[in-house]
């Protein structure tokens, strides 16, 4: 094993605790000095979104500063991003109608209600988090680590990593129904990693699909 792959298995590992060990133990730590549950659930997710995203940049920082300089030209890449972003909203709005179909309802993962729900109470940090946090912290776990481990068979790469990707947002709630919504999303983006070699131009589509599904979060509460 060698040094990228040593830390790329710690970075996995280290998403692991975060994602679904940290959580408790911010909560039991929080809740000591703070009495509102979603304060202590916004602040704890905060915690373990600081923690990955530190976490990613010490270990691979240098190669996400290497890959960003070798974006030459922004107009080439907003164009890229945009393009791809095309790709990840057809494969969304395709699996979600698979899924509409398959549950007979058009409600939202529970992943997705729970975001909606702590963004009115905390829209600034809540959004801070999916729009900069969670774009930076997954897609150099999923796209930069674990699909990346894999390029001498890319397909394969993208399936697992977007299994993962969909997994990691279902398996909690354990509404599984939606992996199929998720795991597509999580296939335009590992295709945009594999197409421009670049984890920057995934970052940005997944960046710019969680600004937009911000946004429509915060025009439904202005109307509600």
């Amino acid at each position: 094993m060698n040094l990228r792959q040593a830390k790329s298995t710690l970075l996995i590992f280290t998403y692991i605790f975060v994602m679904f060990l940290l959580p408790t133990i911010s909560f039991h730590l929080l809740a000591t000095f703070c009495t509102n549950d979603v304060d202590i659930q916004v602040f704890a997710n905060l915690i373990s979104y600081i923690v990955l995203v530190i976490v990613s940049i010490a270990f691979f920082g240098r190669e996400l500063a290497e890959q960003f300089k070798k974006i030459t030209s922004i107009k080439h890449f907003i164009k890229g991003v945009a393009i791809s972003w095309c790709l990840l909203f057809a494969a969304s709005y395709v699996s979600g109608i698979i899924v509409i179909f398959f549950t007979q309802s058009a409600e939202s993962s529970i992943n997705q209600q729970v975001i909606t729900n702590l963004m009115e109470f905390h829209p600034i940090l809540m959004a801070s988090m999916t729009i900069l946090c969670a774009p930076l912290a997954e897609e150099v776990v999923f796209r930069f680590t674990i699909m990346r481990g894999l390029l001498k068979h890319p397909w394969l790469g993208i399936i697992l990593s977007s299994f993962l990707f969909g997994m990691i947002h279902v398996i909690s709630a354990g509404d599984f129904i939606y992996i199929i919504q998720y795991m597509a999303m999580g296939i335009a983006l590992g295709y945009t990693y594999y197409r421009h070699q670049n984890i920057w131009y995934s970052i940005g589509v997944h960046a710019v699909q969680n600004f937009i599904s911000t946004v429509l979060v915060f025009i439904t509460l202005f109307l509600t």
